[in-house]
C-alpha cells in the first residue's frame, strides 16, 4: 500500500511534534557540517593535526552520510523508520559530546564518522516520517518547514562557529548541538508512532556492501594518495575501489526490484540523469571552498574566525534568498535556462577568486561568495523540481535518495579532489605548516605557494561546474 493512498485521523499535537524533532534533525546535520568549516583553522593547530587529519574532520562525516544514506533509507522501509531515527539521534549525540573531547586529530577524525553514521540515520528516514505523518494537502507545509530548517543550519553554521572560537575553546562547537539533540532523541522516543507501512522485500546487503566498501576505499585512496604520495597502498586503495564500484553498478542493474540504486532511471530518463549527474559535478565544484576559503582568510590574510563567517555566511545566505525565487520562476519558465545559468554563475564566481591576492579585503571576497551563492540558488530547486518531476509517484522516494547521494557524494569527492588538486602544486611541508599554523618558516613564500595552487584548484573546478552546466542545457524541455 503506497502511503499517498493511507486516510489519516489528524492529531494536531502529534504533528507539530512530528515537526519539531524533523526540524531539529534537519537544522542539525547541516549544522554540524559547516560549523567546523570556520573553526577548523582553530582545532587543527590546537590538535596539531596533519593535512590529511584534518581534511578528514569535516570528509569522514560526509563520507559516512554518502555511503549509508540509500541502504538506510531502504532498510528504514523493511523495519521500521522510528528505530532507525531514534538510533540515529543517540549515534549522532555520542559522536558530537566525543568528538568536542578529542584529544588528537584521528581521535577527532574517528568521532566525525560516528557522527556521521548519526546524521544518516537521521536524514534517512526524516522526510518519509514527514510523508507519514501527514495529509497529503499539508505536506507542503510540512516540507516547507524542513526545508527551512536545512538552510537555517547552513546559513547559521558558520556564524556561530565563528563566535564560539572567539570567546571559548572550539571544543563549544560541538558540545553546543548536543542538547538539541537530546531534545530530539527524547522527543522522538516517547512521541513519534512506528509506521505500519512496510515494504515486503528483502534488503539489498550485498549492493549496500559493495557501495560503502567502494567509496570508503576510493576516497581514503584519493586522500592518502595525494599527500603521503602513490605508494603501493594508496594505488591498491584507489583500483579496487573503482573495481568495486563498477561491480555495484553491474549488480544493481541485475537484481532491479529490491536494488537501493535504480540503474534503469539513469540509463532511460534523460532529465533524471542530466539532473543527477548535473548536480553531482555542481557540488563537486564548489563545495571545497568553505574548507580553503577559511584558511585562506584566517592564515594567509589574517582574519578572525568571525569575520571570515562573514564571508561564508553570504555564500549560504544568497543561496537561501534565491532559491525559491528561481522554484518559482521554474514551475514558470521549466528548469532548463535557470539550471544552465544557475551553474554559469558558480562558475563565474569561481574564476573571479583566481585574481584575488595577499591584500584581498573581506569586500572582495563576500562579493564573489555572493555570486556563487545566488547561482546555486538559481541553479539548485529548478534542477531538484525537474529530477523529481521526471519519475511517476511510486518512484519519487527512489529519486529522492538518488539525488541525495548525489549531494553528499558531489561534497565527499570535491574535498577529495581538492586535497589532490592542491597536493600537486604545493609542497606537503608547505601544507603542513598553513594548515597547522605551526613551523612557517617564511611566511611570504608559503602565502604565496599556497595562494598558487588555490588558483589552480578554482581554474579546473570551474571546468568541472562548465560541463555540469552543459549537461543541464542539453536536458529534455519540460
Amino acid at each position: 500500500m503506497l502511503v499517498f493512498n493511507v486516510k489519516y485521523n489528524v492529531d494536531r499535537r502529534y504533528l507539530l511534534i512530528v515537526s519539531l524533532t524533523t526540524s531539529f534533525a534537519a537544522i542539525l546535520t547541516p549544522l554540524d557540517s559547516t560549523i567546523v568549516s570556520v573553526s577548523l583553522p582553530f582545532i587543527s593547530k590546537s590538535l596539531r593535526m596533519s593535512y590529511i587529519e584534518t581534511i578528514w574532520v569535516p570528509l569522514g562525516y560526509l563520507i559516512a552520510l554518502t555511503v549509508l544514506l540509500l541502504p538506510l533509507g531502504r532498510f528504514s522501509d523493511i523495519k521500521g523508520k522510528k528505530k532507525l531515527f531514534t538510533t540515529g539521534y543517540l549515534i549522532f549525540i555520542i559522536g558530537t559530546i566525543m568528538s568536542g573531547l578529542s584529544v588528537n586529530g584521528l581521535e577527532l577524525d574517528a568521532w566525525r564518522i560516528v557522527q556521521g553514521i548519526g546524521a544518516a540515520f537521521i536524514l534517512s528516514v526524516g522526510g518519509a516520517i514527514i510523508t507519514e505523518s501527514y495529509p497529503s494537502n499539508e505536506r507542503g507545509k510540512a516540507f516547507g518547514i524542513w526545508s527551512f530548517s536545512v538552510y537555517l543550519g547552513t546559513t547559521i553554521g558558520p556564524f556561530v562557529g565563528g563566535i564560539i572560537v572567539s570567546i571559548t575553546t572550539w571544543r563549544f562547537i560541538f558540545f553546543v548541538t548536543a542538547p538539541l539533540a537530546i531534545i530530539g532523541y527524547i522527543l522522538s522516543q516517547i512521541y513519534i508512532k512506528e509506521s505500519k507501512v512496510r515494504v515486503n522485500s528483502s534488503m539489498d546487503y550485498i549492493g549496500s556492501g559493495l557501495l560503502i566498501a567502494s567509496l570508503l576505499l576510493f576516497i581514503y585512496g584519493l586522500t592518502y594518495g595525494s599527500f603521503v604520495g602513490w605508494n603501493l597502498l594508496g594505488m591498491f586503495s584507489l583500483t579496487i575501489g573503482l573495481i568495486l564500484f563498477v561491480s555495484f553498478i553491474l549488480y544493481e542493474s541485475k537484481i532491479k526490484d529490491r536494488a537501493i540504486l535504480n540503474i534503469s532511471l539513469l540509463t532511460n530518463n534523460i532529465m533524471f540523469a542530466t539532473g543527477n549527474f548535473a548536480a553531482l559535478l555542481n557540488y563537486t565544484g564548489y563545495f571545497y571552498l568553505s574548507f580553503f576559503i577559511s584558511f585562506y582568510m584566517q592564515r594567509i590574510l589574517g582574519f578572525s574566525p568571525l569575520i571570515t563567517s562573514i564571508a561564508l555566511i553570504s555564500l549560504s545566505l544568497s543561496m537561501v534568498v534565491f532559491s525559491p525565487i528561481s522554484g518559482y520562476l521554474s514551475d514558470k519558465i521549466g528548469s532548463r535556462f535557470l539550471a544552465t545559468f544557475g551553474m554559469i554563475l558558480i562558475m563565474i564566481g569561481m574564476l573571479l577568486l583566481i585574481p584575488l591576492g595577499l591584500h584581498a579585503k573581506l569586500i572582495d571576497i563576500t562579493e564573489r561568495m555572493i555570486i556563487i551563492g545566488l547561482g546555486m540558488g538559481i541553479f539548485s530547486s529548478p534542477n531538484t523540481s525537474a529530477v523529481m518531476g521526471s519519475v511517476t509517484k511510486d518512484k519519487l522516494g527512489v529519486a529522492s535518495g538518488t539525488l541525495n547521494m548525489m549531494r553528499f557524494l558531489g561534497q565527499s569527492l570535491s574535498l577529495s579532489i581538492a586535497s589532490l588538486i592542491v597536493s600537486v602544486y604545493i609542497p606537503s611541508k608547505i601544507l603542513s605548516s598553513i594548515f597547522t599554523g605551526l613551523n612557517i618558516s617564511n611566511i611570504s613564500v608559503s602565502s604565496q605557494v599556497f595562494l598558487f595552487g588555490l588558483r589552480r584548484l578554482y581554474l579546473i573546478t570551474s571546468i568541472l561546474i562548465a560541463i555540469g552546466a552543459a549537461l543541464s542545457f542539453l536536458r529534455n524541455k519540460e
